[in-house]
């Protein structure tokens, strides 16, 4: 399983804090890494590409919220039908165990595993095939304006679609999460609520968790 993380040219600060709690597990060494980037969108082209030891950074020129990678793996991977990933925000951190429990996933007969029974906010396994199933849906969602990011942000169907239209879409085991009191996690002034995902020991820094307040896509 490949590692995709879903980012945003805004969004360096909470990115390399993913990125750090990434390389401090020594079995990272073992799995390949995605970063799809965002928010380029006066590129001459659609994407470009730039790789390091670890890293294979995808720069976009759309923005398509939780959506940017999965569009890009559609775009740019399509033919890569056997492949499965693991796919997260910038907003999130690994635990010491993440890797661990991600290799004691089975994907017999999946074609995607949401983290959560209800409200996985996209963050979960996906097959390639899946993401090519789903094309009509995902290229609704490319944004490549600026001014309508909002727009998707706030779109009902803009959450776990494909894990809810799944057929062979399962729920990782002991499904679960503790939440911590809200704090200003990367001192940009937006008040965030951890919540852990013990599951897969996995940690989601949330702007948005219906605290009533309107949404936002500030870091």
């Amino acid at each position: 399983m490949k590692i995709v993380i879903n980012s945003h040219n805004k969004n360096s600060v909470a990115l390399q804090c993913l990125i750090n709690s990434i390389i401090s597990c020594d079995e990272y060494n073992n799995y390949e890494f995605i970063v799809v980037i965002g928010g380029y969108y006066t590129m001459d082209v659609d994407y470009g590409i730039k790789k390091d030891n670890i890293f294979t950074y995808i720069f976009c020129n759309h923005n398509s919220i939780d959506y940017t990678g999965l569009i890009t793996l559609l775009d740019i991977y399509s033919d890569n039908v056997g492949e499965y990933y693991f796919y997260l925000h910038d907003t999130c951190m690994i635990g010491k165990d993440f890797f661990n429990k991600l290799k004691a996933i089975d994907l017999t007969n999946v074609s995607s595993i949401r983290i959560l029974k209800v409200q996985s906010m996209n963050i979960g396994v996906y097959s390639q095939k899946v993401i090519n199933e789903y094309k009509e849906f995902l290229l609704s969602r490319k944004n490549t304006d600026e001014s309508k990011c909002m727009v998707f942000k706030d779109s009902v169907e803009g959450e776990d679609y494909i894990f809810n239209n799944d057929a062979n879409n399962f729920t990782l085991a002991a499904d679960g999460y503790y939440a911590f009191e809200p704090s200003d996690f990367y001192n940009t002034g937006t008040m965030r609520r951890v919540e852990w995902y013990t599951n897969i020991d996995l940690y989601k820094i949330k702007a948005n968790w219906g605290q009533g307040t309107p949404l936002t896509l500030n870091l």
